[in-house]
């Protein structure tokens, strides 16, 4: 079940804005390290197998969260 509430006046919308494009710049930053370390072979072929799955996971973390930002900020308008 999703509520709707308006929040025009109530919140600043600016405010609101500002922080999701950080949030959105601070795990682009996040998934660009992680893709980063995932892609270099030395990494993924000399890492235990449960750090290189570690990172996969907060790599997919990252993106879930970078994607969440995208769309509230573009529900904002």
């Amino acid at each position: 079940m999703q509520v709707l509430l308006p929040i025009e006046g109530l919140v600043d919308l600016e405010a609101l804005r500002g922080r999701l494009e950080k949030d959105i710049a601070k795990a682009e930053k996040e998934i660009k390290g992680l893709a980063g370390r995932l892609a270099n072979p030395n990494f993924a072929g000399k890492a235990p197998p449960d750090v290189v799955a570690e990172c996969r996971t907060n790599l997919a973390e990252a993106e879930a969260q970078a994607e969440l930002a995208r769309k509230r900020l573009e529900d904002l308008g």
